[in-house]
């Protein structure tokens, strides 16, 4: 009788966590010497994160959906309506608590709105939450009515103000997030169907995955994290405004795409997201702090994702499949991809299904 040994995988080392870890290292380096007084010190630093928090919680929450290889595109307009019936429920004298609680609910069941129409009719992700973005917008304005919600209690303002020692609670409601979503992906069956049904859909309906299922639960994750993050706002602007979600999108899925989660779905690490969150939040404050106007900022920005993605993009090629080949073998089944998505590979081997790419060692 023959035994055949199976040799342990090697974990290869994140090198593109490394190159974002050594981005934000230099960054905050040379915004220390060139701008004391915002990055002079540790306290600085904790003030200025802050400022793009919300859009990180957008990001972690984008993550999952885009590992799917699908795109939620009502997640700003999501946080809006979330910073603004929180506000008013508030100011209507409901429990803080438990006007939060509504808001969440509401936001959640946004999300789930989204997966059961993408699944159950089968219409592109893009075209579904483009349309739910419209009208989640809409009912922001509406209940915002007139005169937007502001001046809330104290124990409200803490969730964008407050301090725990001199760390953030708004930073520790972010690294919350960030932990449970890394061990999602990381460490739990659904997080390894959401990779396989972005590497290879095909493959995931082969061996049994529940690919609805798992859609319908990545898209009411993200519309729960997006009203999270449009409460964050409305604690620091102690504002509720029917339009303070929408600017958090773009920055998002820039965070999401710069952390090397693949576009098409299927690969990436919740932690580099994490890093690229501090990297472009830091570049953007550190900017603008420098008294560089929004504009140039933003086009910086643009600019440092191109950069990043050719850098990351000669990596991969050193390592394995090319771009193109990668670009050819996501759209050769659009016919047979997940519903709403249909990227991944048509005619997925059984050993692509036996095997799914964990992002952990992606």
């Amino acid at each position: 009788m023959t035994t055949t040994t199976i040799a342990p995988s090697r974990r290869r080392l994140p090198v593109w966590g490394t190159v974002l870890a050594a981005a934000l290292v230099v960054e905050l380096m040379v915004f220390s010497l060139t701008n004391t007084h915002f990055f002079g010190g540790g306290a600085g630093m904790l003030s200025q994160i802050e400022l793009f928090l919300p859009t990180g919680i957008v990001a972690l929450g984008l993550a999952p959906v885009i590992l799917t290889g699908a795109i939620d595109l009502s997640v700003g307009a999501t946080a809006s309506l979330s910073s603004v019936l929180v506000g008013v429920l508030i100011l209507h004298h409901v429990n803080p608590v438990l006007a939060i609680g509504i808001a969440l609910a509401v936001s959640t069941i946004i999300g789930l709105v989204n997966g059961l129409i993408i699944t159950l009719f089968g219409i592109d992700s893009l075209l579904v939450t483009l349309a739910t973005q419209f009208i989640a917008s809409s009912l922001a304005v509406s209940v915002a009515g007139d005169n937007p919600p502001f001046g809330f209690p104290d124990m409200f303002l803490a969730l964008g103000e407050g301090t725990v020692g001199p760390v953030p609670i708004a930073l520790l409601i972010f690294l919350v997030i960030a932990a449970l979503v890394m061990l999602l992906i990381g460490r739990t069956g659904f997080g390894r169907r959401i990779v396989l049904i972005g590497y290879n859909p095909s493959a995931a309906r082969f061996t049994g995955v529940r690919v609805m299922r798992t859609f319908v639960g990545v898209f009411t994750m993200s519309g729960l994290v997006a009203g999270i993050a449009g409460i964050v706002l409305a604690a620091y602007f102690n504002a509720g405004r029917s339009d303070s979600g929408m600017s958090l999108l773009l920055p998002a899925i820039t965070c999401v795409v710069l952390g090397g989660v693949d576009i098409f779905g299927g690969r990436g690490r919740i932690g580099e997201v994490v890093l690229a969150v501090l990297v472009l939040g830091y570049l953007t404050q550190g900017l603008l702090n420098s008294g560089v106007s929004s504009l140039t900022a933003t086009m910086v920005t643009g600019l440092l994702l191109i950069v990043a993605l050719v850098v990351k993009i000669a990596f991969e090629r050193r390592s394995g499949e090319s771009f193109l080949g990668t670009l050819r073998r996501r759209f050769a089944a659009r016919t047979g991809g997940s519903p709403g998505v249909g990227r991944g590979a048509k005619g997925g081997s059984e050993k692509a299904a036996a095997e799914p790419r964990d992002p952990a060692h992606s």
